[in-house]
């Protein structure tokens, strides 16, 4: 059971970083975030993707949506389904979900099983699990090299399913000028204003957008409780055999 919702929590947060938030003028530190966009909670807004595993043809449905609002939080959530599997998780945030600080519920659910509800500790593993695997998947370092950054690179007409859009074209660089992805943004297409994104490894294409989203996580979740035999002491989200400052597990 465990096994199986850290998987799924490393994957859906992953994916979620192919489409999701780098503003269009990246902080002062850290440089560059590992998402891309520009995250603009408007309750109902959703848009959809496909993301394209440039090496194996591997295609996943993707799809971002603001579902609900509660005080000043925000219910954003990410579906993935490959075909094979569909994964949701659902989060109340305040602020850029990048930032695990900000997310102060969050809800699994896969396939047909039960939702549930995570310790909110569970979330700051997560998020280093999917920091590795984003490295692996897209190409872009989860840590930045020295001198990565976003630039702008002029504006471009793009067609896609979803119909075609003048988008403001960014790239994210090093130092030495290497490209590590692209992306395509249109403050239009809510919640993150992405319109198609390119690393080496995925390419990401917007199918549709619009407003009215409502939850696919339906029924009430059940609190998730620590596994059988969790030491003492150790925290809810973390499970036997993971400890403070060890890599993630390989997926």
């Amino acid at each position: 059971m465990w096994r199986a919702v850290v998987t799924l929590l490393a994957l859906v947060l992953c994916l979620g970083s192919l489409g999701a938030a780098l503003a269009a003028s990246p902080p002062a530190a850290p440089e560059v975030p590992q998402l891309f966009g520009n995250f603009q909670p408007v309750p109902g807004a959703w848009s959809e993707y496909t993301v394209v595993d440039k090496h194996t043809g591997a295609k996943t449905h993707m799809r971002m949506a603001i579902v609900g609002q509660e005080g000043d939080g925000h219910w954003y959530e990410v579906l993935n389904d490959d075909g094979q599997s569909k994964n949701v998780v659902k989060m109340l945030v305040v602020g850029d979900p990048e930032d695990p600080n900000n997310i102060r519920r969050m809800i699994l659910k896969s396939g047909d099983n039960p939702a549930t509800e995570m310790p909110r500790d569970f979330v700051a593993m997560g998020r280093r699990m999917a920091a590795h695997m984003f490295e692996r998947r897209s190409g872009v370092p989860a840590e930045a090299p020295p001198g990565l950054k976003a630039e702008e690179a002029g504006r471009r007409s793009v067609t896609v399913p979803a119909g075609t859009f003048s988008v403001q074209v960014h790239r994210i660089v090093d130092a030495q000028g290497k490209v590590y992805a692209t992306y395509d943004f249109d403050p239009a297409v809510l919640p993150f204003g992405v319109v198609t994104s390119a690393t080496e490894k995925n390419t990401m294409e917007l199918l549709g957008h619009g407003s009215g989203a409502t939850s696919r996580i339906t029924e009430t979740p059940v609190p998730l409780a620590g596994p059988p035999g969790m030491p003492t002491g150790m925290p809810r989200g973390m499970p036997p055999g993971l400890k403070e400052g060890m890599p993630a597990p390989k997926p």
